[in-house]
């Protein structure tokens, strides 16, 4: 199965980007807050406003919105005048050759480079104020631009050349500064890292010209000017060359090509890039192993301002002297999962996972990528996200730029706090039963963690691992190679428990693959293992079917969301490990055990003990928030002797989904336990009441169900200690999200959501959020306490803005008792 997953993405193409060096990434310079806003703008020279005048703006406008900034703005340097150019006498004005415009062909261009979905590629009106497009295209591929004259070009008297450059200090030797020819024989061609210009036509006043874009050029917002040559002679009579040189009022935007073979993100499944690419809409898998949840979301990447957004993010990373890693994916994906976290610097998002989000939005209220990159823009790090959010806002800055990217769910993900490769709990014996020491245990698993994969080429790699998806994770758990940031890591070196491979593999294979391992301390810290749980990390890893079609509950296959939901769900477990309980999988762990950076020999050199009472702990995983729970723990005899159980206990804790307990709610203790014949079975039975629970829940209403219990030994048959942990979701109401099927752009549309609330209880500190990419967003909007077991129900007019074959509407539900609750439709604008 696994090398069928391969085979889906087998290209046959060869990549030719610049190779800088993949040692240490961080000891290239990646920027602090200091070069933070300067880098962007050094590199971002729009000529309809002086591009320092903009940086000033957005400074003004944080500083406004922030009173604990860092340190205050650099000065604003002063702007390099434009090259002088000398006076020239009247009668060698008409042997020159003036240029008097440049058409870019935008609409022709950004079709063929497929980046006409970009807002900014159209004549717009943004806050108000008319906006001229602007040219998006992908490198690797040729564009066309027509150059008018004030006189007809002639290839005798004329020569023409273009010259690009990028940021504040241009040079050819970092190669933010080249300088070419136009071919006039209209039969060059061109190379794939190369740039070049041949001539394609000719009519009066008018040339035709296609340039190439090599397919390693560096990303971002290039500015250009065309250089005109020229006979004529000096006042003495001697001859000369006459230059003029113009500078158009556009810039030209530069991406990734992932159609292109020789681009380092080229991928040969071309219909796969509908989804990876192309597609602003999805969804994000959350839950547990048990009971899995789709949260929809707007990617939003073809956004008004968001491509603006995502290449400040990026260049904000490099500084000027280092915008040449711009062209290499693999730097540019690590610096992405850098910035979109603001733990170093003044990236996009705040991490809180404490449940308290005083001044700031609760991870569980955003609907999408929109609201908080241009919230970012406007006044620095966004409050707050989680795992989710990081991941999808990533999702969105990597599509923008075109690296090909999709959302991962591993539930049951381990959080490996010491290289060890493993999952280590320690516990004490304290009378008859094991109490965890919670100073020692620092590891965790969590119901689930949600990261990126990129497909890229890795050429730092070959030819072990030449190209692939590849993890990044901008979630800051551990710092590598001194900040937070994570990959990008190959899932096939994952998959063999390669864990030296850069980046980062060694945490990746522990959050999919490792095992966990409970310890006994006993004095003098000698360690005695109590128990080895082999397959209990890397659960259902999840992604969304890439179908290239938006994510909603509208069309719900035999009337269940459920359903709809898992039709939409693409396990790819199996492209990250072997299968469970396979030889080939525990070949895998033992790998990465051997390549481990702090390794427990002690972990693997005792064997399995036979345990002789068997226990099993059952529970129903689709119970809906504010009804009961019923739990059982049943114990079966399958040794020779009579066994003594002496103690029995069932507790119940809020769980966040980082792993961490609240405190105890429940506790079931059965006195005097049981004594079991050979071959006999008893059930302990619990019933947990929502009176219980409700006031403890954490997010995402998760709750971790622990057994214990101890059986005695006698004869051959040692003493036996048990400790079962399941995590439980309570399931939440949906919102159903009810819409037209077809509206005209320029037209306003109802939609009416509504949703029961399931508690005895009413539901308060209401509001409501909403995202969409074709249609104007709302604001948040505060909303009616909704009454016990009553319904909530609200219509919303909203206006189509951009015509889709199918446009996505995200609407997010959010209150104090049960936070978090989406849904979402979708609509044809036409």
């Amino acid at each position: 199965m696994y090398c069928t997953y391969r085979s889906h993405f087998t290209p046959s193409y060869s990549y030719s980007y610049p190779s800088y060096g993949y040692g240490s990434l961080y000891g290239y310079g990646y920027g602090n807050s200091g070069s933070y806003y300067s880098s962007y703008y050094r590199s971002r020279s729009r000529r309809r406003k002086n591009y320092w005048d903009r940086y000033t703006d957005m400074c003004n406008r944080w500083r406004r919105n922030r009173r604990d900034r860092r340190s205050p703005s650099p000065p604003k340097p002063e702007t390099p005048p434009l090259p002088t150019i000398p006076e020239v006498p009247t009668e060698e004005l008409v042997k020159e050759l003036h240029v008097k415009d440049v058409d870019l062909h935008i609409k022709e261009n950004t079709e063929k480079h497929r980046t006409d979905e970009y807002a900014c590629t159209k004549d717009r009106k943004v806050d108000g104020k008319p906006e001229s497009a602007e040219l998006v295209v992908r490198r690797g591929d040729t564009i066309k631009m027509t150059i008018t004259f004030d006189r007809p070009y002639s290839k005798e008297k004329n020569d023409l050349k273009l010259c690009f450059s990028l940021g504040k200090n241009p040079k050819p030797s970092r190669g933010t500064q080249v300088v070419f020819d136009i071919d006039e024989s209209g039969t060059k061609k061109f190379k794939p890292d190369k740039w070049g210009a041949t001539l394609q036509s000719k009519s009066g006043n008018n040339a035709t010209i296609l340039v190439h874009i090599p397919a390693n050029c560096i990303i971002g917002e290039w500015n250009f000017y065309v250089k005109t040559f020229s006979e004529g002679k000096d006042k003495e009579g001697k001859e000369k060359t006459l230059i003029r040189q113009f500078e158009p009022d556009d810039d030209i935007i530069i991406l990734f090509n992932p159609w292109c073979k020789e681009d380092g993100v080229y991928m040969a499944t071309e219909k796969l890039l509908d989804e990876y690419i192309c597609n602003e809409s999805g969804a994000v898998w959350r839950g547990n192993g048990y009971q899995i949840g789709a949260k929809p979301w707007n990617f939003g990447q073809f956004g008004e301002g968001i491509l603006d957004i995502c290449l400040l993010l990026v260049t904000s990373g490099f500084d000027d002297d280092r915008l040449k890693h711009m062209s290499d994916p693999v730097r540019v994906s690590r610096m992405i999962a850098k910035m979109v976290n603001s733990s170093d610097d003044n990236g996009v998002l705040t991490g809180n996972w404490s449940g308290d989000y005083t001044g700031g939005t609760p991870p569980g209220k955003w609907a999408g990528s929109y609201k908080i990159l241009t919230q970012w823009r406007e006044s620095g790090p966004v409050k707050f996200g989680q795992c989710w959010v990081f991941s999808c806002v990533t999702t969105t800055v990597c599509r923008a730029l075109g690296i090909p990217c999709r959302t991962v769910t591993n539930f049951s993900s381990a959080h490996d706090t010491d290289q060890t490769n493993c999952i280590e709990k320690f516990f004490q014996r304290i009378g008859n039963e094991d109490e965890p020491i919670d100073h020692l245990n620092n590891d965790s698993v969590w119901n689930f963690h949600v990261w990126n994969e990129v497909w890229m080429a890795r050429p730092d790699l070959k030819p072990s691992f030449p190209y692939g998806w590849q993890v990044i994770d901008a979630t800051p758990q551990e710092t590598s190679e001194g900040v937070y940031t994570c990959g990008p890591c190959p899932v096939a070196a994952v998959r063999k428990g390669l864990c030296m491979t850069n980046y980062d593999t060694a945490f990746v294979f522990s959050e999919v693959n490792a095992d966990k391992v409970h310890w006994r301390v006993h004095s003098g810290d000698r360690l005695e293992r109590i128990e080895l749980f082999k397959h209990s990390v890397g659960k259902k890893i999840s992604t969304k079917t890439p179908t290239g079609k938006p994510f909603s509950y509208r069309r719900i296959p035999n009337g269940k969301r459920d359903d709809h939901a898992e039709a939409n769900r693409d396990d790819v477990t199996l492209a990250y490990k072997p299968a469970e309980g396979t030889e080939e999988e525990r070949e895998t762990v033992m790998q990465a055990h051997r390549t481990a950076r702090f390794p427990v020999p002690e972990t693997y050199k005792e064997k399995e003990k036979i345990k002789p009472v068997e226990f099993h702990l059952n529970h129903d995983n689709s119970v809906m928030i504010g009804g009961k729970m019923l739990v059982e723990l049943t114990a079966k005899n399958n040794g020779r002797y009579e066994r003594k159980i002496p103690v029995v206990a069932i507790t119940a804790f809020p769980q966040g989904y980082t792993g961490n307990y609240g405190e105890m709610f429940h506790r079931k203790h059965f006195m005097g336990g049981a004594t079991l014949k050979p071959g006999e079975e008893k059930s302990f039975g619990t019933v947990m009441d929502p009176e219980e629970y409700l006031d403890k829940l954490k997010e995402q209403a998760s709750i971790s169900i622990v057994a214990t219990a101890y059986v005695e030994g006698i004869d051959d048959e040692e003493e036996q200690t048990l400790r079962k942990e399941h995590t439980v979701r309570f399931r939440r109401p949906d919102l159903e999200v009810e819409g037209p099927d077809e509206v005209r752009n320029g037209d306003c549309a109802t939609f009416v959501v509504s949703f029961t609330n399931p508690l005895d209880r009413p539901l308060t500190a209401c509001n409501m959020s909403m995202e969409s990419a074709g249609f104007v967003d709302l604001d948040d909007l505060r909303c009616l306490d909704v009454q016990p077991k009553g319904e909530f129900r609200q219509e919303f007019r909203l206006d189509a803005i951009k015509p889709k074959k199918t446009a996505a509407v995200y609407f997010s539900f959010d209150c104090k008792e049960i936070p978090d609750i989406s849904g979402s439709t979708d609509i044809r604008i036409t």
